[in-house]
């Protein structure tokens, strides 16, 4: 008999267990955890989780699962949407650069809220996450540029899928549950790039988690679909996208592990920024100049760069994440783009206003995407130009273990304690040793709200 590709995917998914994982993956994934935890605890308090949280509670949502960095609980549902909108409310989390897609925020939510209120352990969230992500890499490989340019946000319309194969391990569903899941999570894709600058996108995300996490539960009770959903002519692929690439789906299985490809943010912007961010730094740290000397600053950079940044006309700090030229200016005036440099009083501060408006964009059919050339042209007539290869944060430039614990202390803000923050680090380091996971889930709320710190 020969296996359709859904069936070959799903018995690839069946015989991986932890113990087959590389070590690197393994380390990998929680340096992920670390970034994607840091990012959702420091947003917790956003105005948008406050207005979904209100639904939760109108609904009568069960304290099943912690909100991460916040005193209530809800259901796993909405634990898992509303962990996967925190983590990707700053735009601050992980990216695997070939397909644009964030591998963190629509899994990880849905694994820990299941692994909570069930009881699983570290090493089972990890394992479960590995493999999760493994399918929507591949699936978003399978599936880019056309999918991506179509206009869908590769993060949620993949993620879902992705989430349901990580709580179908959780729940050690066999082959032909497995599949369904996989059907049922396919035919319920979400996000649309139009959504870009508002609550709604990082909405996304965190729907593709509760989506992949409510396929799997029903795939459990036998619920069916159909289980040629990613293959089939009227499938995911075919009707998605333009690509035939599905052999990316199972080829070379467990040779290596799509999450040792990732990457972490040190800007909190769309990842086609983080070029020209790192530039404009590079040229201020060497000349220390001020905006008053600014005639103009020119970007070359990447045709993504102006698709998914070009934003000119900002009002708000979220619209500031998908401007490159409110980027570079944050970079020029403060040498970050933090969180700060995100509100929406950074983006109304004349100085700000002013220099963006200074600030042009030319794009280069043969620039890669981690690449860029910033120039800065002073009313004297000087000019200090700088081409930055690889964007720190990339594959060729990672941050370091400590960058990301330094991301992970600034990012968290004062939503915890410094105590908790160290000791989450901890933890997260050693995760798969952690049999009982309530102390890392009470660490994760506030000091108010935590009865105890051991």
């Amino acid at each position: 008999m020969i296996l359709t590709v859904t069936r070959q995917l799903v018995s690839h998914i069946k015989q991986t267990n932890y113990d087959n994982i590389k070590e690197n993956a393994v380390y990998e994934t929680k340096r992920s955890l670390l970034n994607w935890l840091g990012v959702a605890i420091g947003a917790a308090n956003h105005e948008s989780m406050d207005k979904v949280l209100s639904v939760s509670r109108m609904l009568g949502s069960t304290p099943q699962s912690t909100i991460l960095g916040r005193k209530e609980k809800t259901d796993m549902l909405f634990a898992a949407l509303l962990n996967g909108m925190s983590s990707h409310i700053f735009d601050f989390d992980d990216t695997l650069l070939e397909t644009v897609l964030h591998p963190s925020a629509p899994v990880f939510p849905a694994v820990l809220a299941y692994a909570e209120h069930q009881k699983k352990t570290g090493k089972e969230v990890l394992e479960s996450f590995i493999v999760g992500n493994e399918v929507q890499a591949r699936l978003a490989r399978a599936v880019y540029p056309s999918h991506y340019w179509r206009g869908w946000h590769i993060t949620g319309s993949v993620g879902g899928i992705g989430a349901a194969v990580a709580i179908s391990k959780l729940l050690d569903l066999d082959e032909e549950k497995t599949a369904y899941a996989i059907g049922i999570a396919a035919t319920d894709p979400t996000g649309l790039r139009e959504m870009f600058g508002t609550m709604t996108k990082p909405y996304h995300p965190g729907k593709a988690a509760m989506n992949g996490m409510l396929a799997a539960l029903i795939a459990g009770e036998g619920f069916t679909s159909s289980t040629r959903a990613l293959e089939a002519e009227r499938g995911f692929v075919q009707v998605l996208s333009e690509e035939n690439k599905l052999d990316l789906l199972t080829d070379h299985w467990g040779h290596a592990w799509e999450i040792e490809k990732n990457s972490y943010k040190p800007f909190a912007s769309g990842i086609v920024t983080h070029p020209a961010i790192d530039g404009i730094i590079k040229i201020q740290n060497e000349h220390h100049l001020q905006v008053n000397e600014v005639q103009s600053i020119h970007i070359t950079g990447h045709p993504l760069v102006k698709e998914l940044t070009g934003k000119t006309e900002i009002s708000t700090g979220l619209e500031g994440k998908f401007s490159v030229f409110h980027c570079v200016a944050a970079g020029f005036i403060n040498l970050k783009a933090g969180v700060h440099e995100f509100s929406d009083e950074f983006v109304h501060d004349q100085k700000v206003k002013d220099l963006r408006s200074k600030i042009t964009l030319t794009i280069d059919e043969n620039m890669k995407e981690d690449q860029a050339v910033v120039q800065v042209t002073l009313k004297d007539g000087r000019t200090f130009s700088h081409f930055v290869e690889h964007a720190i944060g990339s594959m060729d430039v990672p941050m370091t273990d400590q960058q990301l614990k330094d991301k992970f202390i600034d990012v968290t803000g004062n939503v915890i304690s410094l105590e908790s923050k160290r000791t989450l680090i901890d933890l997260v380091y050693r995760f798969e040793e952690i049999a009982d996971l309530d102390e890392f889930f009470e660490i994760c709320r506030p000091a108010e709200a935590a009865s105890h710190i051991k």
